[in-house]
């Protein structure tokens, strides 16, 4: 399984939309993640738009959306 699909997963279990999951891990972010950005992480492998997740991400989006639960 892939970051991006870990990080899908836990959005759904959150109840959140994608946009509202990547507003509250941009709160007090010195670089915001993009919303290109965000999109690409949550792509499927085989599309052109596919980038992988930093583990960095993941991480932290599991802390900050792991309190929040909608």
């Amino acid at each position: 399984m892939t970051n991006g699909e870990k990080l899908r997963e836990l959005i759904q279990a959150c109840g959140l939309t994608q946009e509202e999951a990547r507003a509250l891990v941009n709160i007090g972010q010195a670089r915001p993640i993009a919303k290109s950005s965000w999109q690409a992480y949550l792509s499927a492998t085989t599309s052109k738009r596919w980038r992988n997740c930093p583990e960095s991400v993941l991480q932290y989006a599991r802390d900050r959306l792991s309190k929040h639960k909608k």
